[in-house]
């Protein structure tokens, strides 16, 4: 039986989601992955690993809403907010939009909106700490790979939100872009409310502190590798 709902039960209150007996795919009756079993708490990093076309991005998807599981139960902790970076070079880029205009959008885009006036004096500070008030004024379209990445990554934080999902967000920046996200992520889950769940190929490359729990999906099937749950055919991880 599929079930998505807020929860409300003091069981579940320290969980940001807590996952059980999930399937995620396209197609009822042909999953990409199932039986996917996990919580997410606050103050936490996650790392979700495994191979292209494995179904990284599809659970992804579903857990922001994006897709709908096929089966199973997903548990929202009542008033969590959430947000989605997807990757830069999977975006559309002819959008008449600058880049400060994405970064004024409101948390929730429907199909009318207000975007903000202005920014606030410590969203000025994290844009220009960021580099990007060095492109503000650029069209999106005109923007490099690296350059999307980061109003994405930024977007993200000025949402404020509790669980930021994060799809290999660190392949598009250079080697000195990606330290100083890496520095401005851990700033922003440091008062141990807000988690990060990151999609990576290399464990090292995305997040130099270690993760707090780490996760494979291999073959269909989903692995808790910090929990010690190795896929048949172990793969080697850096």
């Amino acid at each position: 039986m599929l079930q998505i709902r807020l929860n409300n039960k003091e069981i579940y209150d320290s969980h940001f989601i807590k996952v059980e007996s999930l399937s995620v795919g396209y197609r009822k009756g042909f999953p990409v992955v199932s039986d996917i079993n996990f919580s997410i708490f606050p103050g936490k990093t996650y790392a979700l690993i495994g191979g292209n076309g494995a179904g990284k991005t599809t659970l992804f998807r579903t857990l922001t809403g994006l897709l709908s599981p096929l089966a199973g139960n997903i548990q929202f902790s009542k008033s969590i907010s959430t947000s989605y970076v997807p990757q830069a070079k999977k975006m559309r880029l002819d959008y008449p939009l600058k880049v400060e205009e994405v970064l004024l959008m409101p948390k929730n885009i429907g199909l009318s909106f207000l975007p903000k006036k202005r920014f606030s004096e410590s969203e000025l500070s994290l844009i220009e700490k960021t580099g990007i008030s060095e492109y503000l004024k650029k069209q999106i379209s005109e923007c490099s790979g690296g350059q999307l990445q980061r109003v994405l990554i930024l977007r993200s934080l000025l949402t404020n939100a509790d669980l930021i999902f994060l799809d290999e967000p660190m392949d598009s920046l250079d080697h000195k872009s990606r330290d100083l996200f890496q520095f401005v992520l851990q700033d922003y889950i440091a008062t141990g409310q807000k988690s990060l769940f990151f999609i990576t190929h290399s464990l090292n490359h995305d997040w130099k502190n270690g993760f707090d729990e780490i996760f494979e999906i291999d073959e269909g099937k989903f692995y808790k590798i910090s929990d010690g749950e190795r896929p048949p055919n172990c793969h080697h991880h850096d």
